[in-house]
């Protein structure tokens, strides 16, 4: 009896813990769900309206971090630390998915050796750009598909909501929420009508462009009624136009085309065509092109694509900025440019204008961290993109990371404090919670399979036997 009162206090406290495993991984999902609300709900711009100096170089750091940053890594923490064993979280994370801890150990280390190199300025970019992109996979990978699923009707409102918001703010010439560029003010910036792009909720017009073609990919991969869905689809691409960005309204656009053709090529060849899937491209083709045509001559949403299909200046300036490498010495190649040194450098080649800025992430981390560096940083981030693309596991998935690296190949949004990385990684988990469905096996299949096994173990089965398995 005394064994038995002993024991009880284990076994209560073993149950307790147990408990604790099954709902860490739903307590942590949950604060990375908040993480990416956060994220899509409050800006850069919101930010620095609200007085809180978040993107220009120095002050404090606490506030240099979004407050989507902390959330993700309270819900890491929780998997890292607090989750069964204690304190094994760590080399778990190392042992199960380790091109994801590598990624993280890997930034960390491109952090620690810009500051040595060049300087602390600049060195939150590793956290708020690739860090935090990270812990929010730590957090978001553990939850239900219900709760995955969850998350991609969140990010689609959202979505929806400043695609909304920004065909508005064309129609009056004003954007709801004052854009910021580092120390530049909207006044500086100024309003021109030509070249006016609806942001929404978002940063910058790039990044709410971004981030409708990930939402179009994440959309494909959901379940829901095919009319919804349509309307979903078309809602995005009049966003896509509505953001002006061309980068990412071609790339969506070539890839759907690309994958289209492959899977009908693929199902003539396999005398396997699903006339769904004709039905859908055929109504793609009658629909969608005069829709936009519509929309583009009467409202003048997508006007700036149009109107700037040609060599403009920011196509120039993307041209220009690859002549900062002839004004390299050796030190800058191998170790990295500090921040004054850059500003003298863009001045030299003509990019001294505020509003100005060199316009490839891939040569600012190169320019960042050095020859040296920038190996380092490579190795990670295609690390990162590997890790999201095999939990995925689907051609969206990795449709939507090709697209995105391509589209952020034209801007410097990864050379700064940015979120593309987190929306990325919260449309590619969110993708994991439609998890892909097995075709049934064909009846006569399944009944010469059944017969041929019954047979070979000597006991073939009746004709009575298959009429019941039939039904």
């Amino acid at each position: 009896m005394r064994a038995l009162l002993a024991q009880a206090p284990l076994r209560m406290s073993e149950a307790r813990q147990a408990w604790m495993d099954q709902r860490l991984p739903r307590a942590a999902f949950a604060f990375g769900l908040t993480a990416v609300i956060i994220e899509y709900a409050i800006s850069s711009n919101t930010l620095a309206n609200l007085g809180i100096d978040y993107a220009s170089p120095g002050g404090n750091p606490v506030v240099k971090l979004h407050p989507g940053t902390y959330l993700a890594a309270i819900g890491a923490f929780m998997v890292l630390v607090l989750a069964r064993p204690t304190g094994n979280g760590v080399m778990r994370c190392f042992r199960n998915t380790p091109a994801l801890a590598a990624f993280m150990t890997l930034t960390l280390f491109c952090a620690f050796y810009s500051i040595v190199n060049v300087g602390m300025s600049g060195a939150a970019t590793y956290i708020e750009s690739y860090l935090a992109a990270g812990l929010l996979a730590v957090a978001l990978e553990g939850g239900t598909d219900r709760q995955k699923r969850s998350l991609a009707w969140w990010i689609i409102a959202f979505t929806v909501l400043s695609i909304i918001i920004s065909i508005g703010e064309g129609a009056t010439q004003t954007h709801l929420i004052p854009i910021h560029f580092g120390e530049v003010t909207p006044a500086e910036i100024g309003q021109d009508a030509e070249d006016f792009r609806g942001a929404g909720l978002f940063s910058h017009p790039l990044t709410a462009a971004l981030s409708a073609m990930m939402a179009i990919f994440m959309l494909l991969r959901m379940r829901m009624k095919g009319l919804v869905k349509a309307a979903l689809f078309t809602t995005l691409l009049v966003g896509l136009l509505s953001f002006g960005g061309r980068a990412a309204l071609g790339t969506t656009l070539a890839l759907l085309v690309l994958s289209a053709v492959v899977v009908l090529l693929r199902g003539i060849i396999t005398r396997n065509l699903s006339m769904g899937l004709v039905s859908a491209i055929g109504a793609a083709l009658l629909i969608l092109p005069p829709l936009m045509l519509i929309l583009i001559t009467s409202t003048g949403v997508g006007e700036r694509i149009l109107t700037h299909l040609y060599l403009d200046d920011s196509a120039q300036v993307r041209n220009l900025q690859w002549q900062v490498l002839n004004h390299l010495n050796l030190h800058d190649v191998l170790f990295g440019v500090p921040l004054e040194r850059l500003d003298v450098l863009k001045y030299q080649i003509g990019l001294a204008d505020a509003t100005t800025d060199i316009e490839n992430f891939w040569l600012l981390m190169f320019l960042n961290l050095g020859a040296m560096g920038f190996v380092v940083f490579l190795v990670a981030l295609g690390l990162f993109l590997v890790h999201l693309g095999r939990t995925t596991d689907h051609p969206l998935g990795w449709m939507l990371l090709i697209g995105a690296i391509l589209v952020d190949s034209t801007s410097n949004s990864l050379g700064r404090k940015s979120v593309d990385l987190v929306f990325m990684v919260a449309c590619m988990i969110a993708m994991t919670g439609y998890p892909k469905i097995t075709p049934p096996i064909p009846l006569r299949r399944a009944i010469t399979t059944l017969r041929q096994t019954s047979e070979r173990l000597g006991a073939p089965l009746s004709n009575a036997n298959l009429a019941g398995f039939k039904s």
